[in-house]
Order: structure tokens, then C-alpha cells, then sequence
């Protein structure tokens, strides 16, 4: 998957020459904004198939040869299952950008999908901040197409923003266990 333009600013934040972007949590957000476009890709590919089927059986097509199931329950009964997947793919699309339930526990979580008609995916302004004692991470992932931009930041104190990283890594590491 390319996500090329993201490569520098994700993986190198630097403040007074030292490295405080954290691997585990780049890595962790990183695998959820890729699997995210993917799920968003695979449920519009399946989106536009029952809408394709849809708009046949809107115009009395017969497709009882291409679909079997049609002789069963006829194309009253096909249209309803066919409005119920429509309805289930793009609900998929948004679900695609759940967190684990914990790190909703323990965090706030905005989603925003702007869907612009030129585009084959939406665009995603994704935004989870996780609050502990020693400061506040915040992760923020942005998209364009199968491309995106994740910049993860815990303010301007090295040493806060180290123990903040920490803290959220190892509710990563609670969640990778239990699950």
C-alpha cells in the first residue's frame, strides 16, 4: 500500500535533536490507518456491486441465470437483501476506523469522512487522544485516497511527552494481550 508521503514526518519527530516519536505507537497507528483504507476499499467495492444489481432490478432485468438465489425468494425478496447489504457495506466503510474497545476507554476518538464524488475513498480526518498523568498523546491520521498522514505529538517537554508515550504503549501492550 503506498503511503509514501507520510514516510518522513510519521517516522522522525524530532525536539532538541532527540527522537521522541515513539515505534511501537507509530507502528500501532500505522497498521490501523492501513488496514482502515483497506476495509473502506473492500466494503465500496461491494457497495458498488449491490448497487449495480440495485439499478438492475429497478429495471426489471432478469437475473435469475446470474443469480441463482433470485428463483428462491423472487425480486421483491432479493431487493431487500440487496438494500440490507448496501446498507451493511457502508456502514463498514466508517467501522473500518474503530479503535480496540479498551483504547475507547481510555481515550477520546473522532471520526470524519468527507466523500467527495471524484474520489474512490473518502478522505479521513481520524483524531484519538489518550490522557495520562504525565501529559496528553495525541494521534491524528489524515487521508487521500490509499495515501495518508499520521503525526503523532505529546507536547513540548521531552521528557512528559516520553512518559506519556510510554504510558499509552503499555495499554497497547494490556490490549495485545488480552485479545
Amino acid at each position: 500500500m503506498s503511503h509514501d508521503f507520510h514516510a518522513l514526518s510519521s517516522r522522525l519527530n524530532y525536539h532538541q535533536g532527540e527522537m521522541i516519536m515513539s515505534k511501537q505507537l507509530t507502528q500501532y497507528f500505522e497498521r490501523y490507518a492501513e488496514n482502515a483504507i483497506a476495509q473502506m476499499k473492500e466494503a465500496l467495492i461491494a457497495v458498488d456491486y449491490y448497487d449495480r444489481i440495485r439499478q438492475r432490478l429497478l429495471k426489471n432485468e432478469d437475473l435469475s441465470t446470474e443469480l441463482p438465489i433470485i428463483a428462491k425468494i423472487g425480486p421483491e425478496g432479493t431487493m431487500t437483501v440487496v438494500k440490507n447489504a448496501i446498507a451493511e457495506y457502508k456502514a463498514q466503510v466508517t467501522n473500518a476506523w474503530k479503535l480496540a474497545p479498551r483504547l475507547l476507554d481510555i481515550g477520546t476518538h473522532k471520526i470524519n469522512l468527507v466523500v467527495n464524488e471524484l474520489e474512490h475513498l473518502p478522505r479521513a480526518d481520524i483524531q484519538y487522544q489518550f490522557k495520562s498523568s504525565a501529559g496528553t498523546v495525541k494521534v491524528h491520521i489524515t487521508t487521500a485516497a490509499e495515501t495518508y498522514q499520521l503525526q503523532i505529538t505529546a507536547g513540548r517537554n521531552s521528557m512528559a511527552a516520553e512518559l506519556a508515550y510510554r504510558e499509552l504503549e503499555k495499554q497497547l501492550t494490556f490490549i495485545a494481550l488480552t485479545s
